[in-house]
């Protein structure tokens, strides 16, 4: 064997190699172009504070803000397909309609997940955020649940819960493609 045979030996098998691995790099990436498809409840809200002072419409506009930055910020994320609910009731959230209603509308609109949520202020100065992924495929199971926290009772300080939340829920929840 000469050592041009070797080399056009050792050439080709090296086209070889690319050859293979292009195509199991492109057969990889044509797999995982499906994007997850996500049912977004809104969130609750529950205050066992006891604070004198009635604060609800403060409250609802800043879970109606809350609500809308999770909307957004997951419509725009180009890991998941987000789909609707229609619910018949002014709330969409894992109390009313209820849980059962919610799972049967996100399978309905096609959805693989569904992400429900509650706020929960527990003092003056400290909330929760209360947040689960279910799988509806697979009977409903925990794909994400978590609990975080907040300090803070203003719009400043639910703004940045809502970002915080949103950054949370993509990081640690939607599996990466």
């Amino acid at each position: 064997m000469t050592p041009q045979d070797v080399y056009r030996w050792i050439a080709r098998g090296m086209s070889f190699l690319l050859l293979t691995s292009t195509i199991a790099t492109a057969s990889t990436l044509f797999a995982d172009t499906e994007k997850m498809t996500l049912a977004l409840a809104q969130f609750d809200f529950q205050d066992t504070s006891g604070e004198v002072q009635d604060q609800s419409a403060e409250h609802e506009a800043r879970l109606k803000s809350l609500n809308e930055t999770l909307h957004s910020g997951l419509a725009g994320n180009q890991e998941i397909t987000l789909v609707g609910l229609t619910c018949e009731v002014e709330r969409c959230t894992h109390r009313t309609p209820g849980l059962a209603a919610l799972t049967r509308q996100a399978k309905t609109a096609g959805a693989q997940y569904l992400l429900i949520g509650e706020i929960h202020k527990v003092s003056t100065l400290i909330g929760r955020v209360r947040l689960a992924m279910l799988d509806l495929n697979d009977n409903n199971t925990f794909a994400c649940e978590q609990l975080l926290s907040y300090r803070g009772d203003t719009d400043e300080a639910w703004q940045r819960m809502a970002q915080y939340t949103l950054r949370h829920i993509e990081e640690s929840c939607i599996p990466p493609r």
